[in-house]
């Protein structure tokens, strides 16, 4: 193997796939990208036996070939080379030279023989999505999931057609805590497809692949992968084999003291309230009254904040608590000016909605405080 590309070039795949690859391995091939040159261009090839993910770009070859080269220690090199520099790469003998300029590093090399590939999926319910929609969908749902790892089964995104609208294909995600839910209309190809739980990890490498994707994703799904195809980049990941809850019984459907508000105030105002609340609760007391929404944090060590905000409201009163941290998670992901909150007293879940999203919604626990 012997090829040459521009620093800036070389950088951009190193930088989505590196992530895949953990720091600390027990098998010291999986800390290894796998790359391969053929007439024109250069593909990088990293796993953890659950992620596989391989990027393509163009290069000058001079000599085609394949190599296994430490994963952070190829990104760490490249990103501290200076910007717009020309790299050459070479396998000589059992190592590889890389130089730059004046800079030449020799990086041991681990046998091609000995990586794992795990991007080949069998045949499944094909369907293409538009990078925009699989984004959104993320991004809607994606800070519900659970870090909790024995709930294994909360530990990403539920894909899926739900029974009640089949012209649907939604994401779900869940930390018992907070739920949050998007949807959007089904893709040609979808409407057959199982339920499918993606994992956190996937998740994340997804979205970073959609910030640089215009127009279609394909998706493949097998009995217990998923395969991601963009312009550049093939991802596939093994899904989570496990049921998701039947999320739709915590959706509240008698809500009916409903308050709307400027989100952006609503948003700075919570922000500032629990900058005295403590860390391990972070609860703030809404108090509702006729069109007036108190927010109140009270804290032994800290202190205590309080602030009002005029609201359209009109029905009883109401004192209720939440994590201010998930609050302002839940307000984040709101697209228009106003967010919607349903109400039913002070010990029951809270509905918000944005009237600028279809099908997007969240479910919020109540705290005491």
């Amino acid at each position: 193997m012997d090829f040459t590309i521009d620093r800036n070039t070389l950088l951009k795949p190193l930088g989505h796939i590196y992530s895949v690859v953990e720091r600390r391995n027990t098998i010291p091939i999986l800390s290894n990208v796998l790359l391969e040159t053929n007439s024109s261009k250069v593909s990088f090839t990293a796993t953890d036996m659950d992620i596989d993910i391989i990027e393509e770009t163009g290069c000058i070859v001079a000599k085609q070939g394949k190599v296994t080269l430490a994963a952070h220690t190829l990104h760490d090199i490249v990103r501290k080379l200076p910007d717009g520099s020309e790299i050459r790469i070479e396998h000589k003998n059992l190592n590889v030279e890389l130089s730059s300029g004046k800079s030449k590093f020799i990086l041991p090399t681990l046998p091609v023989d000995d990586y794992p590939i795990m991007s080949n999926i069998e045949k499944g319910h094909e369907f293409t999505l538009q990078s925009i929609d699989l984004a959104n969908l993320i991004d809607n749902t994606k800070f519900a999931i659970s870090l909790e790892e024995t709930r294994y089964y909360l530990n990403g995104i539920f894909l899926h057609v739900p029974d009640s609208n089949k012209k649907k294909l939604r994401a779900v995600a869940t930390d018992g805590h907070r739920l949050a839910q998007a949807e959007i209309p089904i893709p040609g190809g979808a409407e057959n497809m199982p339920g499918i739980i993606l994992p956190r990890k996937a998740v994340g490498e997804i979205r970073k692949l959609t910030d640089v994707t215009e127009g279609e994703i394909k998706i493949t799904i097998s009995s217990n992968k998923a395969q991601f195809v963009f312009p550049n980049s093939i991802l596939t990941t093994k899904l989570i084999d496990g049921s998701f809850p039947d999320y739709q019984r915590v959706i509240p459907k008698e809500n009916l003291n409903k308050l709307v508000v400027q989100n952006s105030e609503f948003s700075k105002a919570i922000d500032r309230v629990s900058t005295v609340s403590m860390e391990k609760s972070r609860a703030v007391k809404i108090s509702l009254r006729n069109n007036m929404l108190s927010l109140n944090v009270n804290s032994h060590d800290l202190g205590d904040a309080s602030e009002d905000l005029e609201i359209d409201y009109n029905n009883d009163d109401l004192d209720i608590g939440f994590n201010s941290k998930y609050l302002l998670d839940i307000a984040s992901q709101i697209q228009g000016k106003e967010i919607e909150i349903l109400l039913s007293d002070s010990a029951s879940p809270a509905l918000i909605t944005d009237p600028e999203q279809d099908g997007v919604i969240f479910v919020l626990m109540p705290m005491r405080v």
